[in-house]
C-alpha cells in the first residue's frame, strides 16, 4: 500500500511542479515580494513591516491559487480523462489515490513556500530606500540578480540540451540556487565582514513562513477534497469561501461560541487560520517560541487529515465510468 501511495505522490508532484501556472505564480510572488520595498519606501518607519506583512500575505495568496489549480489539474482532469480509472484498475483504492494526490501536490507546495520565504528574508536584510542616502545591502542584491540569472540560465539548458521541461527545471534550479545564496551570505553582513552564521538574516521572519505552511496544507487538503467532485470554477468559489470562514472565524463564531451553540459547533470543527498568521507578531517584534510553532504543526496537521479523510470519502462516493 505504501509503495503504491509513494509513487502516486510522485507523480503529482512531477505534474504540478511542470505546469506552466505554477511556475508563472511562483514567479509572479517571488518578483512581488522582491519588489515590495519599492511600494513601502513612503510609509515613515513601518516600512520594514509593511514589507513583511505584504510578502506573507503573497505567499498566503499565492498558497491558495497553487492549491486549487494544482488540485484541479491533477485530480480533476485525471478524473474526467478517465487516467483515475486506468491507475485504481492496477488495483489502487481509491483511498491511496486521494491520499497519494495531496501528498504530491503538498510536496510541491512546501518547495513553493520555502522558495517564496527565501526571497522574503533575503528582501528583509535588503531594506527598504528611504532616501537616496539609505544603505542597502548590495551583496543580497546582487547575489539575487546572479541567482536569477542563473536559474534562467540553467532551465533554459536543461529544456534544450536534456529536453527536461522549463517549468519544473526552472522551479528546481531556483530552489537550489536561492538556498546557495541565503546559506553563503548568511556568513557576512552587509559590508561582507564575516559574522555567527545566520544572524544577519531575520529569522523570525523565516519562523513566521514556516508557521504559514500548515494552513498551505489545510488549504490543499480542502481543494483536493473538492476536486474530488468540483470543477475548477466551483472549487476556486469553494476553497475562497472556506478561507475567508477560516480567516473571520474569531469574529463570526468565537464571540459567540461561549452562549450560543450554534456559534461553538462551527468555530470548533472549521479550522480557525489566524492561529497561523504572524503578522501581528512580527509588527509587535515579539519572539515566536518554538513550543507555539510545534502546537501549530499539530492542530494543523489534524484539520488536513481531516479534510483528507473527507476528499476520500467523497471520492469513494463518486461514480467514475
Amino acid at each position: 500500500m505504501l509503495g503504491k501511495v509513494v509513487t502516486i505522490a510522485g507523480n503529482a508532484f512531477r505534474e504540478t511542479v511542470r505546469q506552466p501556472v505554477f511556475c508563472v505564480l511562483l514567479v509572479v510572488a517571488g518578483a512581488l515580494i522582491a519588489l515590495s520595498p519599492a511600494f513601502a519606501m513612503f510609509t515613515l518607519l513601518e516600512n520594514v513591516k509593511l514589507v513583511k506583512d505584504m510578502g506573507l500575505s503573497t505567499i498566503l495568496l499565492a498558497g491558495l491559487l497553487l492549491a486549487v489549480l494544482s488540485a484541479s489539474n491533477v485530480v480533476t482532469e485525471e478524473v474526467r480523462g478517465r487516467t483515475a480509472l486506468m491507475v485504481m484498475s492496477r488495483p489502487v483504492g481509491r483511498a491511496q489515490f486521494v491520499l497519494g494526490k495531496f501528498l504530491g501536490i503538498v510536496a510541491a507546495q512546501a518547495v513553493g513556500v520555502y522558495l517564496l520565504a527565501l526571497v522574503l528574508v533575503l528582501t528583509v536584510r535588503v531594506g527598504v530606500p528611504e532616501a537616496a542616502y539609505t544603505k542597502l545591502d548590495s551583496p543580497v542584491i546582487w547575489g539575487e540578480l546572479a541567482a536569477v540569472v542563473l536559474t534562467l540560465v540553467v532551465a533554459s539548458g536543461a529544456n534544450y540540451f536534456f529536453d527536461k521541461p522549463f517549468p519544473s527545471a526552472l522551479v528546481i534550479a531556483g530552489t537550489v540556487l536561492f538556498t546557495a545564496v541565503f546559506v553563503g551570505l548568511g556568513f557576512f553582513d552587509a559590508d561582507l565582514k564575516p559574522v555567527p552564521f545566520l544572524t544577519a538574516y531575520d529569522m523570525q521572519t523565516f519562523r513566521a513562513c514556516v508557521v504559514l505552511f500548515p494552513m498551505v496544507a489545510i488549504l490543499t487538503a480542502a481543494a483536493v477534497a473538492c476536486a474530488t467532485r468540483l470543477s475548477l470554477v466551483m472549487s476556486v468559489v469553494a476553497c475562497s469561501l472556506f478561507f475567508s470562514v477560516g480567516t473571520l472565524s474569531d469574529y463570526l463564531f468565537g464571540r459567540h461560541a461561549a452562549t450560543s451553540t450554534a456559534a461553538a459547533i462551527p468555530y470548533t470543527l472549521l479550522p480557525n487560520f489566524q492561529v497561523f498568521w504572524m503578522g501581528d507578531a512580527l509588527s509587535a517584534e515579539a519572539f515566536v517560541p518554538m513550543g507555539y510553532v510545534v502546537t501549530v504543526f499539530v492542530y494543523g496537521a489534524l484539520c488536513t487529515a481531516s479534510l483528507v479523510l473527507l476528499g476520500m470519502w467523497l471520492f469513494e462516493a463518486r461514480e467514475i465510468q
